[in-house]
């Protein structure tokens, strides 16, 4: 009985891996691209400039809590 059960699950996962595999291809095909979009990465320094206050904040000793409710 447990292994029809499990027999049925791996099945189905199976199925819905091909369905799955089956619509990025078909996505791709169509001139889709998968993964993050370009610039959405930001470097070291790009980080430093946008959180300034917040690491200015956390290094005079404030905690990530407080930090997060002054910064909304």
């Amino acid at each position: 009985m447990i292994a029809t059960l499990s027999t049925c699950a791996q099945l189905e996962r199976d199925k819905i891996s091909f369905r799955l595999q089956s619509g990025r291809k078909r996505f791709i095909d169509k001139g889709g691209k998968l993964g993050r979009k370009v610039g959405s990465v930001k470097t070291e320094e790009q980080m430093k400039v946008e959180y300034r206050e917040v690491i200015s904040l956390l290094r005079k000793g404030y905690s990530v809590r407080d930090v997060a409710k002054l910064s909304g």
